[in-house]
């Protein structure tokens, strides 16, 4: 009964979410673009002896309460892909200061595995009277 409960527990703990904020602190951008915001992404994902996929966030719906069990979704490639839906959500054409990096917890002596890949970044618009000469 136990392990059925923290199966359970798990596929709802898979979590994939995108977070703005308006504020820049001091962040600069090179001329001829605004910065429109600063996003963090971050996926998380739980695995049996950091091999087996458990259950992890699903990038089609991030901030959302689902997961994927038995899947591994947590990966550079798809924290892109809610950084591009974002993107074309709020209008930018380019971004910069990208950082990722992979934290890896584990649990019940190296049995049990939390995996988060995390994004930050600042996405920009180019100005009116300009056209969007810098693309990542």
């Amino acid at each position: 009964m136990r392990t059925l409960a923290l199966l359970l527990l798990l596929c709802s703990a898979g979590c994939a979410s995108v977070r703005m904020t308006r504020a820049f602190n001091g962040v600069k951008v090179d001329g001829g673009f605004t910065p429109l915001a600063t996003v963090s992404i971050e996926n998380t994902g739980w695995f049996l002896f950091n091999c087996i996929p458990l259950a992890s966030g699903n990038p089609d719906r991030p901030n959302e309460t689902t997961c994927l069990p038995f899947r591994n979704t947590v990966t550079l490639d798809n924290n892109m892909k809610m950084l591009d839906a974002t993107m074309t959500r709020e209008d930018a054409t380019c971004f910069e200061h990208l950082t990722s990096h992979l934290k890896d917890d584990f649990y019940y002596f190296f049995i049990l595995y939390r995996r988060t890949c995390q994004t930050s970044v600042v996405i920009l618009r180019a100005k009116d009277n300009q056209s969007p000469e810098k693309q990542p």
